[in-house]
């Protein structure tokens, strides 16, 4: 309990300062509370103004920002904005603002009375060099730094932003986006129907105001300037023309920006060299983190963030102390693919470009979806001749062309979904428009021209002449109404099937067809229907497509038989009762549940052939990703994303250097991430790092760039000294690993002892344990020892699943064993090459250096 004691003015007194702090802001804060969510359900600020909106992002505002720009550059026609940043400081703003805004949105009027209780008669008390002077009074200034400032800013603000809006709905110089197809009267699909008017955004201080032409741009600054002043807002006009600190749709810039940032960080200096464990916690933390920042809001090419990853992993390799610099890609790799799992900018990236297409086509807000969806318009029938570039075919395209035309990080993720194996899609889930014909005829020639580029015998293609002629006659969707329905709701279905005494296996064709308001043909694939599947599907069609709103639907079908099938199918409501599952009872309930389940933990012994459920896709968003793997993905796609990048890296690595990093030979089971990750010392991982890219200072990699004149042993064995010879063969060390071996058998027989393992995989185990550091073709791979490179021998095959008592037990002692093996491996070797490196540096004249390392 804080109680309110001595001088509220004496900053020591820390309880009195709380406690009145505390009962100044609560009722504040409280209303805060209650009136964000309730402006924002009530969609009382624009949609472009950033500030308090509920789940808007600034990249939000940065991908609008980057749709006017690429759609000024589609159009060819220029688009005048203005940017406008406020004099920051909420105080200088008049509390009259929001008074007017709760007027004008009908609030209710105690909100005015409480913020004008607030700032009535406030006390304000300065604290000096001399001591603290007599109290101020101050009333009617906004309090700078209070809970609702951010809101009452906003709500001001939205006032000149409706006003605007207002003043340019009859404004022939308004800003109006609209799709390509559109302007040619001639749209292709429902999104090109979208229009978008396009007058101001906001985020906090900054704006921007736009116009079609300079004169009606002066006249709408001056509105705005007008409005703003009349609340005592100035706008600060020296400020830089960058928004929110960066260039729209400018990746070159914000590159340059990140090359600075790069190069300008540096590690804190320690008496000793920083282990690799603490530069990765100093690079997540102080560098990659105000990087992701960046790339949010204005991503990058992918070879270009390959290249920050390359300097970063400079500055760590600068650090680390060794003469040759690792591979980038190790670096960042996760511990089971044999990486040090630091964050890798180029994933980042992908992430970022990938999920933020999937947010701004799903986006909650109106506007920012229009505009995204017009800009996908524009693309797919304008740029992609109306073949989709984010799913199917149109992901093998390259658009790095349209640079300007497109955002540019559509481009950078359509490219980095179509690189992936299976390639990533971002499909449509709702496709209604291809059930209710609401296509038109363009696009449905251009997608047969390109499923069939040559027309094959008496077809011919139809040519834009042909189209334009069509649309003269009225017709431009394949879905013409009925003349008998006359814009009733009345539909008629039919079915037909040829031949019509087609046998079981006969080849058939069967179409359904539903007519009325519009018109639709179907056509059912399949040898083993019948003509009753074609009444249903065009019956279904006019369920789907009848409007009950205005009047009561009739549909007409000759099929008697049918319309008494679907009357069956009315059944009565279905009582659903909960019962307890996995019980002893005999009771009926328990009985059918138990009956259930067994059905299906059975049925997962016979997987491939139970038949696949079809996934409903209602409940999805409008767009989703899709894989031929996976399915539909619903989960977090940036860490999806990361993973498959980060496989893709090691596959790539595998074929590139098999007997470093082809992990997929040794043991599946993931390293302990403690050397890797939390360990002070860490000098093991490092040398791991090292040994997994092939640039550890042995004889023969320096002999193999013309340092040295010799590549043999320097310990005088007769063999050249590669990491192999070093690490399993140099007589050196030969003690060094017979002890290793010893201790690690005495660890591996204490737990197989605890599990009680039978005798045959006893003597498996302890075989491979012994020749972990020593060549035994039976137990390693590629017939040679790599524990230096942190492999150790598969254990799952030594391991029968009866050699234990349950399988919990076995992966518990698979795990283990393969943590145990592992830490002793690295251990080894980092014991080894230190003790080389320091004899090294003893003998430093016989390396005969030829130049600086």
């Amino acid at each position: 309990m804080f109680h309110k004691r001595g001088l509220q003015t004496d900053l020591s007194n820390w309880h009195g300062i709380f406690l009145s702090n505390f009962l100044a802001n609560c009722p504040i804060t409280w209303l805060n509370l209650l009136l964000t969510p309730y402006v924002a359900k009530h969609r009382i600020l624009p949609d472009t103004q950033v500030t308090t909106q509920q789940d808007v992002q600034t990249r939000d505002l940065m991908s609008y920002l980057a749709g006017i720009k690429c759609w000024a550059a589609r159009q060819k026609k220029p688009v005048y904005a203005i940017k406008r940043d406020q004099m920051k400081g909420f105080d200088y703003l008049s509390p009259e603002g929001m008074y007017d805004a709760v007027c004008a949105y009908g609030l209710p009027s105690q909100i005015i009375d409480i913020d004008h209780a607030s700032q009535t008669d406030v006390k304000c008390f300065i604290q000096t060099a001399y001591g603290t002077t007599e109290p101020i009074i101050i009333t009617g200034v906004n309090k700078q730094g209070g809970p609702m400032l951010p809101l009452k800013s906003t709500l001001t603000t939205s006032l000149g932003h409706h006003y605007l809006n207002d003043l340019l709905s009859t404004n022939p110089n308004a800003l109006i986006i609209t799709t390509s197809t559109l302007k040619k009267a001639d749209p292709h699909l429902p999104d090109d129907h979208l229009k978008l008017h396009v007058a101001m955004t906001e985020a906090t201080d900054d704006s921007y105001i736009f116009a079609k032409s300079l004169q009606s741009l002066r006249r709408n600054t001056l509105e705005m300037e007008q409005f703003q002043f009349a609340y005592s807002w100035l706008t600060q006009w020296t400020k830089t023309l960058d928004f929110l600190r960066a260039k729209v749709d400018n990746p070159t810039a914000r590159l340059d920006e990140l090359k600075s940032l790069i190069d300008a960080f540096k590690f804190p200096k320690f008496l000793r060299r920083s282990p690799v464990t603490l530069l990765r916690k100093i690079m997540s933390q102080c560098l990659i983190s105000r990087c992701r920042a960046l790339l949010s809001l204005q991503p990058i090419k992918q070879t270009d963030v390959e290249e920050l990853n390359r300097r970063i992993m400079q500055k760590i390799h600068d650090e680390l102390g060794m003469p040759f610099t690792p591979n980038t890609k190790i670096l960042g790799l996760p511990l089971k693919y044999n990486g040090l799992e630091f964050p890798s900018l180029a994933r980042i990236n992908a992430g970022i470009v990938i999920d933020g297409l999937a947010h701004d086509l799903n986006h909650h807000i109106a506007a920012y979806q229009s505009m995204v969806r017009i800009t996908l318009a524009d693309w797919m029938c304008t740029i992609s001749n109306c073949v989709n570039p984010i799913d199917g075919s149109g992901l093998r395209r390259d658009f790095s062309m349209y640079s300007g035309k497109i955002p540019y990080g559509w481009i950078v993720a359509q490219k980095v979904m179509g690189s992936m194996s299976p390639s990533l899609l971002l499909r449509k889930t709702e496709r209604c428009e291809i059930l209710k014909g609401d296509v038109s005829l363009s696009h449905c020639s251009a997608i047969c021209d390109h499923c069939n580029p040559t027309p094959s015998g008496n077809r011919k293609p139809l040519d834009s002449n042909n189209l334009r002629s069509l649309r003269v006659k009225g017709v431009r969707r394949v879905n013409d109404p009925s003349p008998m329905a006359a814009g009733r709701q009345i539909w008629a279905t039919d079915e037909s099937m040829l031949p019509a005494s087609a046998g079981l296996l006969q080849r058939k064709s069967v179409t359904a067809s539903i007519t009325g308001p519009i018109t639709l043909v179907l056509r059912i694939d399949g040898s083993n229907i019948v003509s009753t599947q074609g009444e249903l599907m065009g019956l279904t069609s006019g369920i789907i497509f009848a409007d009950g709103s205005k009047s009561t639907p009739r549909l007409y079908t000759d099929y008697m038989n049918v319309v008494r099938m679907i009357e069956d199918s009315k059944s009565s409501d279905i009582d659903i009762t909960h019962t307890k599952g996995h019980t002893d009872e005999l009771t009926l309930p328990a009985l059918m549940n138990y009956e259930a389940d067994h059905y299906a933990s059975a049925s997962q012994r016979y997987i491939d052939s139970v038949p696949t459920a079809p996934i409903p896709t209602f409940f999805m968003d409008d767009y989703t990703f899709y894989s031929k793997c996976d399915g539909w993905i619903e989960s977090n796609i940036r860490h999806l994303i990361d993973i498959m990048i980060a496989q893709k890296e090691s596959e790539d690595l595998a074929l590139r250097h098999p007997q470093r990093m082809l992990t997929s030979l040794y043991e599946h089971q993931p390293p302990p991430d403690f050397p890797y990750t939390r360990a002070y010392s860490a000098y093991s991982a490092t040398v791991q790092l090292y040994a997994c890219s092939g640039q550890l200072t042995v004889a023969d990699t320096l002999y193999k760039r013309k340092k040295i004149e010799d590549d043999g042993c320097r310990f005088g064995c007769n063999a050249v000294e590669d990491m192999h010879h070093l690490f399993v063969e140099c007589g050196r060390y030969e003690v060094w690993r017979e002890k290793a071996t010893e201790g690690l058998i005495i660890k591996t027989t204490m737990k197989l002892d605890e599990k009680g393992v039978e005798e045959t995989a006893r003597e498996r185990l302890l075989k491979a344990a012994k020749s972990l550091f020593a060549r035994d073709d039976t137990v390693w791979p590629l017939k040679h020892v790599f524990y230096y490179l942190g492999h150790i021998p598969p254990l799952d095959r030594l391991l029968s699943k009866g050699a234990v008592e349950s399988s919990i037990t076995r992966e518990r002692l698979l795990h283990h064993l393969a943590a145990e093996w592992h830490m002793t491996a690295i251990r080894l070797a980092g014991r080894i090459f230190g003790d080389y490196q320091r004899e090294m540096s003893k003998k430093n004249a016989p390396l005969k250096l030829r130049g600086k390392i």
